[in-house]
């Protein structure tokens, strides 16, 4: 998926290695449930059953740069929701908008194609930026999801109603 100068590629296994060297990053792991280090073979195996699942994870690319990782994860097709999750792997991108564009890519996606209902954020309670960046996308608190994090739950109706206004503050 390409748009707002964004371009969301399919993880693969060559990309989910360089996803561990940053989700090991102290700052990216710190807001993280899972906390410690990820072998090589963990990230292995962790892509395998990826492959298994109906999740979706991308990569965040800037014209040939890898910036993060963005996902849907927590399928439930019965309640037609998933799980919404990003971070900046490649520091240059923090505080540029890509993740806000690949953010309303994603959310596109999640609303349009897959026709979901509902999208949750999972965001630890301490990382007052993921929050200020999720209510910036429309995500309103849903209450706690566990330990330290809340949960936070976007609506496709509300979605589409705020999207022109988040599309015109991208750079397209």
């Amino acid at each position: 998926m390409e748009r707002f100068s964004v371009k969301l590629e399919p993880l693969t296994e060559e990309a989910a290695l360089i996803v561990r060297e940053w989700r090991n990053a102290a700052r990216v792991n710190q807001f993280m449930d899972f906390k410690d280090h990820i072998s090589i073979e963990q990230q292995k195996n962790w892509f395998e059953q990826l492959q298994k699942s109906n999740d979706y994870y991308f990569i965040i690319q800037s014209s040939e740069d890898l910036v993060g990782l963005i996902h849907l994860n927590r399928m439930n097709a019965q309640l037609k929701s998933a799980y919404a999750g990003l971070f900046v792997g490649n520091e240059a991108y923090e505080g540029t908008g890509i993740t806000f564009q690949a953010s309303v890519l994603l959310l596109d996606f999640a609303f349009n194609t897959l026709e979901l209902i509902e999208v949750y954020a999972k965001v630890h309670r301490l990382n007052k930026a993921a929050l200020a960046y999720n209510e910036a996308l429309g995500f309103q608190p849903d209450g706690t999801e566990s330990g330290d994090f809340l949960r936070l739950k976007l609506r496709r109706e509300e979605y589409n109603r705020s999207r022109q206004a988040l599309v015109s503050l991208l750079p397209l």
